[in-house]
């Protein structure tokens, strides 16, 4: 089961790892995006101000065996220092664990405070409601967003995003995901 449930942190936004009531993780800054991050054009206003969907996610370093995941219809929001990620649950992320696929649904809210340059966003959670549950490797586990908040940000992180404003997209990557969003449309 320790897969399943670490199966939860890559994927929301932000990318789930267990959530459980196990300690806050140690918050390191993420590494230097890729040169072909660093190559998207400017942002017309201050990144990654805006409304998003989360269109993919991919767990890293510590989360690395969560896997890849797309969709979910998890919508990411940063608007003059505030951040939230939310959905109804109304469709699955699907998550891809190698030879084992799974679904994910949130149905929820996480709220937070965003600051500084984005090459070193700093992230705080604020709150987090409602609801994680995966199915998969013939198992239904529920876990609460608190947990899945504590598994992407915990208290604080630090995250680096690359905005491009002509494709439309953020790449925010955390110390043990990335997410990939799509400007909303509207």
């Amino acid at each position: 089961m320790p897969k399943l449930s670490l199966l939860a942190t890559a994927a929301v936004v932000l990318v789930v790892a267990g959530c459980s009531s196990a300690p806050t993780p140690t918050v390191t800054p993420a590494p230097a995006p890729s040169a072909s991050a660093s190559s998207a054009t400017a942002s017309a206003g201050p990144c990654p101000d805006g409304a998003y969907v989360m269109t993919a996610f991919e767990g890293r370093g510590q989360a690395a065996a969560a896997g890849k995941g797309t969709g979910g219809n998890i919508a990411a929001d940063f608007t003059s220092g505030k951040f939230t990620i939310s959905s109804d649950g109304s469709q699955p992320a699907k998550l891809d664990l190698g030879p084992v696929n799974a679904e994910m649904r949130f149905n929820g809210e996480i709220t937070g405070t965003y600051e500084g340059d984005p090459s070193a966003l700093a992230l705080k959670t604020t709150g987090a409601h409602g609801d994680v549950a995966i199915k998969g490797f013939g198992v239904s586990r529920n876990y609460s967003a608190g947990g899945l908040a504590n598994q992407l940000i915990g208290q604080a992180a630090t995250a680096q995003v690359t905005c491009d404003d002509a494709a439309g997209t953020a790449l925010v990557v955390l110390p043990d995901a990335t997410l990939t969003l799509t400007r909303a449309a509207g």
